[in-house]
Formats: structure tokens, sequence, C-alpha cells
């Protein structure tokens, strides 16, 4: 008489180990790579603080060291600056502004940019600086 042997059943499991250690890794990395997103693609100076504001940006109005004015990174003269942002707050009254000074910027010039926002009716603009180390 002959025996049964029983015929060896092949295990259908997915090993998630691995998925999930890349999965990880990409979370990090876009976690990493979020914030220079985000940079102005303009190079200016920043001046330094020891505490940083958080604030959300939505708008960034960079002011290099000649007082040349750019929003979102495209030259912008200070009469078509205000029609945007008005047009801006109309949009969305809460709108955030962060003002990118160069740190060898004349101070009138900042002023200039500032008395624009008000008038264009944006509340409580941040300016941009580098934290200390």
């Amino acid at each position: 008489m002959r025996r049964r042997t029983k015929t060896p059943q092949l295990m259908a499991e997915i090993n998630i180990t691995p998925f999930t250690d890349v999965v990880l890794v990409l979370l990090i990395i876009f976690m990493i790579a979020t914030p220079f997103i985000y940079q102005s693609s303009m190079k200016v100076q920043l001046p330094q603080a020891t505490k940083s504001a958080e604030t959300s940006r939505d708008v960034i109005i960079t002011i290099d060291a000649e007082g040349e004015v750019f929003l979102e990174d495209a030259r912008i003269d200070l009469d078509a600056l205000k029609d945007k942002l008005k047009a801006m707050v109309q949009n969305s009254p809460d709108v955030s502004v962060i003002i990118n000074g160069d740190k060898n910027v004349r101070y009138d010039s900042v002023i200039q940019v500032m008395d624009v926002l008000t008038q264009a009716g944006v509340e409580n603009p941040g300016l941009g600086v580098e934290l200390k180390r």
C-alpha cells in the first residue's frame, strides 16, 4: 500500500517590510526637500535674527541690493505691485506677504514697498531673515 504524501503548498504572502522601508525613505526625502522648493530663486543676502516667526508663505516680495523689486521672482514696479496686491487682497483678505530684503538694500526701498503694501490693504507683512547659528 502506497502512502500518500502531502504536496508542499506555496505560501501566498507578500512581505511588506521592504515596501515600508522604501516608503519611509521617500517620505524623509520629500520632507527634507520641501523647504528648498519654496525658496526664491533670487539671490539676496537676508539679515539674520535669533528667532523665526511662523508664517505661511503665500506671497514673496524680494528687494535686491540695488533696490529692484521682484514679486515671485518677476521684476515689477511699485504701481504694478500695488495693483496686483489689491487684487490678491480682494480674493483673499488674509493673504500673507513676506518681504525678503537684501541686507545691503537702502532702508527707503523697504519703506516704499511697505507703503505700497499698506495702500493695497495688506495687514501685518513679514520680513524674511536667516536664523543666526
